[in-house]
């Protein structure tokens, strides 16, 4: 079962970036999150993308807009309402106010009535999603943004992990696009272990620094490339095939993105992403007739962190 798709995603998470040379530790450890029924994190979210599609057609057609831009900030609250050996259930709430304090005491209550439900399997696939329409694309954005890094380390070879250890995975990319055959290459650094370095919820949302921690985390950065298996010459998906389409054209991108990690709690502490994607392509029927070229430029930055001294357990 595939991760959640979302038809307004741009990417998948993904990224690199360059660090001191990492300590090595013979012992594998796995980490993922230690979750009991019950629990309740506050999450700050930030979330930006650009797009720009240039469309050429020689007949009428609906138009996209020449360029869009979408952003979102807000805190998520994360009930985690069941755990079983087959996975585990949460309910968020996402709230566009974030706390006016250092502490996320001050919002014990949900402040927004934009609640999304989604069970997520031990191998980090999501399903049973509730509530997730309910959101503005730029909250889908950013919602799907956090679930995806939450529960990254599901992911992770279950034989466990050493710092400086190096891996690869694939995932096909599930949002629609008129692009076949694409998937992602997924390459791994466990780089090493670190103080967490908590953000200052207190601080300006564009100021935010991150304050000295005792608590240790593993920085995972991972470099996600899509490939494209179809011809440029035809690369027609199935969907379109139905519709009596024919489309050619490539497609290509790249995502960078930092995770740490808790290493005593498995949870997602903090993590930054940036991700590109370039697709230029022709839809035209069958007959060749009624031909668009598209042309489409796109860019997102996200960042997320775990509001610090974030109670434990449900009020």
């Amino acid at each position: 079962m595939s991760r959640l798709p979302v038809s307004a995603r741009l990417f998948l998470s993904g990224t690199l970036l360059a660090l001191a040379v990492p300590l090595s530790f013979s012992q594998r450890t796995r980490i993922v999150p230690q979750l009991h029924t019950g629990q309740t994190f506050f999450y700050h979210i930030d979330f930006s993308s650009s797009r720009d599609v240039k469309t050429e057609s020689r007949v009428a057609s609906p138009q996209l807009p020449a360029a869009a831009s979408v952003s979102a900030s807000g805190l998520l609250q994360v009930e985690i309402t069941e755990v079983t050996a087959a996975g585990f259930r949460l309910k968020t709430y996402y709230s566009e106010r974030p706390p006016t304090s250092s502490s996320p005491q001050s919002v014990a209550a949900p402040t927004a009535d934009k609640s999304v439900e989604v069970f997520v399997a031990a191998n980090g696939s999501a399903s049973q999603i509730k509530g997730f329409d309910q959101l503005s694309p730029a909250q889908q954005f950013a919602w799907n943004d956090w679930l995806g890094r939450f529960t990254s380390s599901l992911a992770f070879p279950k034989g466990g992990v050493t710092a400086g250890r190096k891996w690869e995975a694939a995932e096909p990319e599930t949002a629609p696009s008129p692009i076949a055959g694409l998937t992602w290459t997924k390459k791994y650094h466990y780089v090493r272990d670190e103080p967490c370095g908590l953000y200052d919820q207190s601080a300006n949302a564009n100021q935010k620094k991150p304050t000295s921690s005792s608590q240790l985390c593993a920085i995972v950065l991972v470099r996600a490339t899509l490939h494209q298996k179809s011809s440029p010459k035809s690369a027609t998906p199935e969907d379109y095939k139905l519709r009596d389409l024919k489309t050619r054209g490539i497609a290509t991108g790249q995502n960078e993105t930092i995770l740490y990690i808790s290493r005593s709690t498995g949870l997602l502490i903090r993590s930054t992403e940036d991700a590109q994607q370039f697709m230029d392509a022709i839809v035209a029927l069958t007959d060749g007739t009624n031909q668009v070229h598209y042309r489409l430029n796109a860019k997102s930055h996200s960042q997320i962190f775990l509001v610090p001294d974030s109670p434990q357990e449900s009020r």
